[in-house]
């Protein structure tokens, strides 16, 4: 079941039910291939307390045959449990886990066959995704390379220490990740090390994050564990692959799409559970004291917004391998502003929960009568108010002058379901910089 072709018509054959009553369905031998052999087998394996991998039945990861090069509504659901956030230094964190699946990495480019899918090395284990935020701001940081988690359990290694992913995903946003194996049953303890933060920061974010910080929280994995996370909702298989994306679990945005997006879904969440051992811990629902990294929309940017020059539908943002893109022209006085220049400011997103789109390479052109007279690399930025985007200058743009937006190198980021194929193939997209009103 490796297999990504594996269609509707073969999941329903291999589970004996309709996509319809899955929720209903239990599990499957894990994605992993099982012998079905030890299904009910309760056994142990000795002192760790738990059953070998092969004892470890994680949900169906039903996949659909083609999906559109475009943000797409997954099959189903996952359950999570969310931790207490913990401190370190200026950074604060929200680990969240749920049970080992594929995701998709982006090994460089934009053609679709350097998309590469990982999967677990082992069902015993799980999915670790981590928040990070500044407090003071609620900002989602783009913490990226040097990201170092060790686990451990009663003081002794477990596996190697591995560098994280950064992530997007519909309902988590922006966070970092992966699945960690583990080693039976018990209470394992997380070592998260943070870098300093490597893109230019502005505002209340300036010289902050410059230091690696260090972070330890420490969870159980149980059978209660297991039955909380396996929770698992499937959606009607004529959901598969629609436009549109799952809400967000957590934060104020939490329920809200883009203002030119409402895929019709906001019933999706399925309220919460509680495990009594666990009475803080929740593994459906939002959590409003941890944020989302949706970005404002386009309306609250500063400065003289650029105009598309292809008229988008209903009113929606450009779009480029189904990213929607605002662009502003900023005021050399600005606190956003390159150098005390007059400065592009690029803000990619995903087209319905406004996720940031990080770590790509874009580059502007300036033109005049048909001529180029200036092209800008955009770097990386962060800010307090206006979160991630690519900033650079254009000191001499003028009111008819056109810009065209390019991107040299895709978001650089590891996708969940929904978000694989989109933000790939990102053909240029021109603007006209209109009058300022």
């Amino acid at each position: 079941m490796h297999d990504r072709a594996m269609n509707r018509r073969t999941f329903a054959r291999l589970t004996g039910v309709g996509a319809g009553t899955l929720a209903l369905a239990g599990c499957l031998d894990g994605i992993a291939d099982g012998d079905g052999d030890d299904e009910g087998d309760d056994s142990s394996d000795g002192e760790n307390g738990g059953g070998s991998d092969e004892d470890v039945d994680v949900p169906a990861f039903p996949e659909i045959d083609d999906p559109p090069d475009a943000v797409y509504r997954p099959t189903h659901r996952e359950s999570m449990r969310v931790l207490e956030p913990v401190d370190a230094g200026e950074y604060t964190l929200a680990p969240m886990l749920s049970y080992p699946h594929p995701f998709w990495v982006v090994a460089g480019g934009a053609d679709e066959d350097e998309v590469e899918r990982e999967d677990p090395e082992q069902m015993e284990g799980v999915h670790l995704m981590v928040l990070c935020w500044d407090e003071e701001t609620e900002t989602i940081l783009p913490v990226d390379e040097g990201v170092e988690i060790a686990v451990s359990r009663d003081g002794d290694p477990v596996g190697s220490p591995r560098s994280a992913w950064t992530m997007i995903s519909q309902e988590m946003g922006f966070h970092f990740g992966d699945n960690v194996p583990l080693e039976g049953d018990g209470t394992y303890t997380v070592d998260v090390e943070l870098p300093s933060l490597s893109v230019r920061r502005t505002g209340d974010l300036e010289d902050r994050f410059t230091d690696r910080e260090r972070a330890t929280f420490e969870f159980d994995y149980d059978q209660s564990f297991r039955d909380a996370v396996f929770d698992v909702t499937y959606f009607d298989e004529d959901e598969w692959g629609e436009p549109g994306a799952l809400e967000p679990m957590h934060g104020e945005d939490a329920g809200e799409h883009d203002e030119h997006h409402d895929d019709g879904h906001a019933d999706d969440d399925h309220g919460g559970h509680e495990d009594g051992d666990h009475e803080d811990d929740d593994h459906h629902g939002h959590h409003e004291d941890i944020p989302y990294s949706s970005l404002p929309p386009a309306s609250d940017y500063p400065g003289t917004l650029l105009e598309s020059t292809e008229e988008p539908e209903d009113g929606d943002l450009p779009r480029s391998g189904d990213a929607a893109f605002v662009a502003t022209l900023v005021d050399s006085s600005s606190r956003l502003a390159v150098d005390g220049e007059t400065t592009l400011l690029v803000s990619p997103r995903t087209p319905y929960n406004r996720v940031p789109l990080a770590d790509m390479s874009i580059r502007a052109i300036l033109e005049r009568e048909d001529e180029s007279v200036a092209d800008a690399d955009l770097e990386q930025t962060i800010d307090g108010e206006y979160g991630l985007h690519y900033a650079g200058p254009l000191p001499d743009a003028a009111a008819g002058d056109g810009v065209t937006v390019e991107v040299d190198a895709p978001p650089q980021v590891a996708r969940h379901q929904g978000y694989e194929t989109a933000f790939l193939e990102m053909p240029p997209i021109e603007f006209d910089v209109p009058e300022v009103r």
